[in-house]
């Protein structure tokens, strides 16, 4: 790649794919290139992409889309690129006290988590007060959602759902407690992004071919002004629903150490979401920047790479690095299928992984197994040009949804 374009760094590779140039982070090579292709094949022959996908060292296949992927585009928005689960991301809280202070307490705290954040498919049973009144509920989303589906969100704001989800209690090296969680928009975000695909093949001038492999709305199209701002009605629910989580789990530690200010911590969190499209300047043009399992950090900007259950995360700060369209990796990303990993890793490997760990063991939970992620710190030092690390934490507490 030439020109403006142009970098060279040892963890940076440039892969061309059809007239598309995909530019990877990795600490370990062009790894499995060939994947790499197959995955970007369609999007490359679009011609949509400019002026070049970014991948970040976690990537890996998604249902939808490639997770890790930053895909810039001039006059096109690409609904499927970001996925269903719009707004998804993490939030985290350092508490002003130390791992001694409750390490007595562990158990107990875990129970209590269990009990005011719902996990999985279940809901909170009672909408309280702060709730109920939420200012989010007097918003309107452009796209028709039943009144039932409504009803159903209100009960699901402030739960953590499935999959790759959790809720954990940490400490970093100094031995401060953190409190890091990870949580999307439920159901809301696939019904939104569903709705707009199907408007998409009523516009006009869309072509049937091409859409039925990358559906795409024309950005000027009034529908997928719609899209944009609804979408930015669901990334604010699922940012919001993080936040009252976070208020649950520090309401839970207010009630073991006394004078917590539940206010303070929270004004002082880090919530940044990684599914969404952002309209941003790179290389001198404004762009429609989409993110699927990446985050936006500029230069200062902390952010959250979270690893796997039983390993590190990190709090990071951005280095505002152009040529990663101000990106980096949002996790440890998957090295093997959730089927894979159901099949390959035992329940004594398992086990032995999350040794030192406060969890509910849960035989489903195996495709989450720390086996199932690529190694955390192989991906942080992929990107180490995109954020530099400020806190390294390891989980003593984990709860995850199934």
């Amino acid at each position: 790649m030439q020109g403006k374009f142009k970098y060279r760094e040892c963890n940076v590779h440039d892969i061309p794919v059809g007239d598309m140039t995909v530019r990877l982070w990795s600490a370990s090579g062009q790894d499995n290139r060939k994947a790499i292709e197959k995955a970007f094949s369609q999007l490359a022959r679009s011609g949509f992409v400019y002026p070049y996908a970014a991948l970040m060292p976690d990537w890996h296949p998604g249902d939808d889309a490639v997770v890790g992927s930053v895909v810039p585009t001039r006059e096109v928005l690409l609904p499927g690129i970001i996925g269903g689960d719009i707004g998804c991301g993490m939030i985290a809280t350092q508490l002003p006290c130390l791992i001694d202070d409750i390490t007595p307490r562990l158990q107990e705290i875990a129970a209590k988590l269990h009990s005011a954040i719902p996990t999985g498919t279940e809901h909170n049973a009672i909408v309280s007060h702060r709730v109920a009144l939420h200012p989010l509920w007097k918003k309107e989303l452009r796209a028709p959602v039943s009144s039932r589906t409504l009803r159903k969100l209100v009960r699901q704001f402030g739960s953590l759902g499935g999959g790759n989800h959790f809720l954990e209690i940490q400490k970093d090296h100094h031995g401060f407690i953190w409190i890091m969680l990870h949580s999307g928009s439920r159901y809301l975000g696939v019904q939104v992004r569903d709705w707009y695909v199907d408007q998409g093949t009523k516009l006009r001038d869309t072509d049937r071919k091409l859409y039925s492999k990358i559906p795409y709305l024309p950005a000027a199209d009034p529908v997928a002004q719609d899209y944009l701002a609804d979408m930015e009605t669901v990334r604010e629910f699922a940012g919001e629903s993080r936040r009252e989580m976070m208020i649950r789990a520090l309401e839970v530690f207010g009630s073991i150490i006394p004078g917590l200010d539940i206010n303070a911590l929270l004004m002082n969190s880090i919530n940044v979401g990684h599914n969404y499209i952002g309209r941003e300047e790179h290389f001198g043009e404004l762009l429609y920047v989409h993110r699927k399992g990446a985050i936006c950090l500029k230069q200062g900007e902390r952010g959250l790479v979270p690893g796997s259950m039983g390993t590190s995360s990190y709090v990071v700060e951005g280095r505002g690095n152009e040529f990663g369209f101000n990106s980096c990796a949002h996790g440890g990303g998957r090295k093997m299928s959730r089927a894979a990993a159901s099949r390959q890793i035992s329940e004594r490997d398992f086990r032995e992984s999350m040794k030192g760990v406060v969890y509910e063991h849960n035989s489903l939970l195996l495709d989450e197994a720390p086996d199932a992620y690529k190694n955390i710190k192989v991906v942080m030092r992929g990107q180490s040009d995109l954020v530099k690390i400020i806190h390294e934490v390891r989980p003593i507490i984990s709860v995850k949804g199934r």
